[in-house]
């Protein structure tokens, strides 16, 4: 896993203890930006571009679930 990653899973953990719906990911860049978290939620986004990365987000979530 890339250090980057690891920092976004990470961040679903936080996420997910904190009872944030994971099948959202409207709910989870909410908890972020509540977070002060303003530059971790543009990992989630594809590079270059201002679309949320939403397969990636549903691969970590689903690596993260299935842990």
């Amino acid at each position: 896993m890339s250090i980057e990653t690891t920092k976004q899973m990470e961040l679903l953990e936080r996420a997910q203890k904190a009872g944030i719906d994971l099948n959202s990911p409207k709910a989870f860049v909410t908890y972020l930006l509540q977070q002060g978290e303003k530059g971790s939620v543009l990992s989630f986004y594809k590079p270059n571009s201002v679309e949320f990365d939403l397969e990636k987000f549903n691969e970590l979530v689903a690596k993260l679930t299935k842990a």
